[in-house]
């Protein structure tokens, strides 16, 4: 297995491959970061009737907005990262394992922020860090949806993907889950 780590615009970005061929297309991966989904001016809002598992995902998080963030928490009254987006994967009919780590399962490189759909699970290793550390939700339109991110308050919150993107030694990487309801 090769690894191979990019550094474009702050954010480093794995890629692991099964042979040395696989690392080629590391090139597009950095004009991807280097040249991020620009934020909409305002915040996408929650799906107002939702009738798919994503948009009952969606709708789930953002009904979670300003709940505090406390490290380990499982909910109601608090969640770390891993129980917000448990919590909300429930509601669209999905069992996420507990913590950051068990959630990155089938993970892929960040190579496009425009490869990203609303209700996809990104995912950070801090800088020196070998493994996930952390994980949040992307809302759509350049926005996360999440609890625990440096920089960001210490509850739910919504903020730019961008502002993720700009700090020095994150890795991002994402997964996205397909839903009972899109299989």
């Amino acid at each position: 297995m090769v690894a191979a780590a990019l550094v474009s615009s702050g954010a480093a970005i794995w890629w692991l491959a099964a042979s040395p061929h696989a690392c080629e297309p590391l090139a597009q991966v950095g004009r991807g970061v280097a040249a991020p989904t620009v934020a909409a001016a305002t915040s996408p809002r929650a799906p107002s009737r939702p009738t798919t598992d994503r948009q009952r995902i969606l709708a789930k998080a953002y009904s979670l907005l300003g709940v505090p963030y406390t490290y380990g928490a499982k909910g109601p009254g608090a969640y770390d990262c891993s129980g917000f987006t448990k919590a909300a994967y429930l509601a669209g009919g999905v069992k996420l394992p507990d913590g950051s780590f068990n959630q990155a399962a089938h993970e892929r490189p960040l190579a496009d922020t425009r490869l990203l759909a609303p209700g996809d699970l990104i995912f950070y290793r801090w800088a020196g860090k070998s493994s996930v550390s952390h994980v949040t939700m992307y809302a759509g339109d350049g926005w996360v949806i999440g609890t625990g991110t440096p920089g960001q308050p210490p509850k739910v919150t919504l903020y730019p993907l961008a502002a993720d993107l700009r700090r020095a030694g994150d890795v991002l990487t994402y997964r996205h889950v397909r839903l009972p309801d899109e299989r």
